[in-house]
């Protein structure tokens, strides 16, 4: 008897998810594959391997014996694939996707993705462009903004960093010595948008809207050097985590006023594909953004 290997790695991952749909979409296979597969090995082993349950499948006597060396099988594949995958990917650089607001983080991770051996090529762009890209197979791992929304079930997320979003405003500003306040304070002022339609503006757009403040004169600068100029030179005021203005704020050209509202923190995510056998050079790049925040603290400028 010759028992196919597909068979004995779909039915591991079955017996892990304990769910026949949530293994077929992890697998990246329709579900009746997946069932036909199962099938087919029972028929080779002559004995029924698993039963279904209303909460998903239990595995018989049988079933957990082969386990064991369905799981081997499983192991020493994605072993096999993450050598020649790791082989092939050394001859072409990591792609790491990176938001817009942290821009600054990338320095420090080309240089550690270096000193361990590896070159990487980053990409900026809107946090949810960057989610397609890594959806499309384009990027190996992304380091973004969390969306206000979910993330797509085709990547999973590891926390970074977070900061509290907080109003920029010039030195010399009225509400610079009080530290805190609503946003209906400055309903007059010049309101500066950085980039319409990045997720750091729709946590801005969502604030706003809670506040049921709408700014009289509004600013589209399509950039952060922008906003950080308008800032400096006193045109207006805007919504964005502190530490993209670090260097103007230590140097008290702008100051961070606390927003007195719920929900003001933004949380930075890496993400990767969710992938059961996951692409290496994805696993690997992942890991080097975990370990660069040893190197790089994204740095938060506190009234």
């Amino acid at each position: 008897m010759r028992l196919n290997p597909d068979y004995l790695v779909t039915f591991s991952v079955v017996a892990e998810y304990g769910n026949i749909s949530r293994a077929a979409e992890a697998l990246r296979l329709s579900q009746p594959a997946v069932s036909g597969q199962l099938r087919a090995l029972q028929d080779l082993v002559g004995e029924r391997l698993y039963n279904r349950t209303a909460y998903g499948i239990t595995l018989t006597e049988a079933g957990e014996y082969l386990l064991t060396y369905a799981r081997t099988i499983a192991v020493t594949l994605s072993s096999a694939a993450e050598h020649l995958e790791s082989r092939r990917s050394r001859a072409r650089p990591l792609r790491l996707g990176l938001s817009w607001m942290l821009g600054t983080a990338a320095v420090s991770m080309v240089t550690s993705a270096h000193a361990a051996g590896h070159e990487v090529r980053v990409t900026s762009g809107h946090s949810s462009h960057l989610l397609d890209a890594l959806t499309a197979g384009t990027l190996d791992a992304a380091l973004i903004v969390r969306p206000v929304g979910s993330l797509p079930a085709e990547v999973e997320a590891q926390r970074f960093s977070a900061e509290d979003l907080c109003l920029l405003v010039p030195a010399g500003h009225r509400l610079e010595v009080r530290g805190s306040t609503p946003l209906l304070a400055v309903g007059q002022d010049v309101f500066l948008w950085p980039m319409v339609g990045s997720t750091v503006a729709k946590h801005a757009e969502r604030l706003l809207a809670e506040a049921t403040l709408i700014p009289v004169v509004q600013f589209e600068l399509g950039s952060l050097t922008a906003v950080r100029e308008a800032l400096v030179r006193g045109i207006g005021v805007t919504i964005l985590p502190p530490s993209v203005a670090a260097a103007e704020v230590e140097a008290g050209l702008i100051s961070p006023v606390l927003i007195e509202a719920p929900n003001v923190t933004v949380e930075y995510v890496v993400v990767t594909p969710t992938d059961v056998l996951a692409r290496p050079a994805s696993r690997r790049l992942g890991d080097l953004i975990m370990k660069s925040r040893q190197v790089h603290r994204l740095r938060s400028a506190r009234p």
